[in-house]
């Protein structure tokens, strides 16, 4: 197995901080739009924040995107960037990075435009930044190789945490008991939601052979790029080698037969 490249540290480094900060200028719009500013809370610093966030959330983005692409091993091109679902490397969820991506340049674009847009506008189009969020989560899950750390799982729970915690506290709890039933709901909506998703990374990403599931290329199943062998192939290997040991004594199985019983 080669040695990672310092760009491949650099994509995986840059995607996790920009995961986290976009779950913080969710939260933080969720606070800014339910008004919760009272108290010890200053009126100045949830805007504020809010905007430098985003600007930090831009530019993490922006090396996460190129050092991906610079880097050789997946072998993206600068159009897998802009064109979502055309790569090669794990098409779908490569995709939804790329929309995500392009829905934070949207906003950015019409922050910029916002005088001559008007708020109305502005704010239709702010309303993307909600469905970047988990966007960029599944985008994270299905191509990260992080995924089965332990620090990146700590990671996808305090975001999946706190922009739920946001929802059911400031956005569905303000104002309550006003529309309490479409309330209720939409609390037990999100609950749901992320049920889903936990099920789905069980079964998804921490569950074995994602990488072929995901549409990894088969070249790159088997090359020796910078991801460690896979549980069942380093299976398969110590199998292997404890047969081979057996062979020819009383009731030891032949390499044949091991792969029978793997492939089973």
């Amino acid at each position: 197995m080669t040695q990672p490249s310092p760009l491949w540290f650099a994509t995986r480094g840059a995607g996790t901080v920009s995961l986290l900060l976009l779950t913080a200028v969710v939260v933080l719009g969720i606070a800014t739009t339910t008004r919760r500013q009272s108290g010890p809370w200053p009126r100045f610093l949830t805007p504020r924040v809010h905007g430098n966030l985003a600007l930090g959330t831009l530019a993490f983005l922006a090396i996460h995107i190129a050092t991906a692409i610079l880097d050789p091993f997946a072998h993206l091109r600068w159009r897998d960037a802009l064109v979502p679902f055309g790569a090669a490397y794990r098409p779908l969820w490569l995709g939804l990075g790329v929309l995500a991506a392009e829905g934070l340049a949207a906003l950015a674009i019409t922050s910029w435009l916002r005088p001559r847009l008007g708020y109305r506008s502005w704010r239709a189009v702010h309303w993307i930044a909600y469905a970047c969020w988990p966007l960029g989560l599944l985008h994270g899950a299905g191509t990260g190789s992080d995924v089965r750390s332990a620090w990146f799982e700590a990671v996808d729970a305090i975001c999946v945490g706190s922009v739920f915690a946001a929802v059911v506290a400031w956005r569905l709890g303000h104002g309550w008991p006003r529309a309490a039933s479409f309330r209720t709901m939409a609390a037990i909506g999100s609950g749901v939601g992320v049920i889903v998703f936990v099920v789905w990374m069980l079964n998804g990403p921490l569950a074995p052979g994602w990488a072929r599931a995901a549409g990894t290329p088969a070249e790159l199943l088997h090359s020796s790029g910078p991801s460690s062998p896979s549980p069942t192939h380093g299976a398969f290997d110590k199998a292997l080698k404890k047969s081979s040991r057996g062979i020819g004594a009383p009731g030891g199985a032949g390499p044949d037969a091991v792969r029978r019983d793997l492939a089973g």
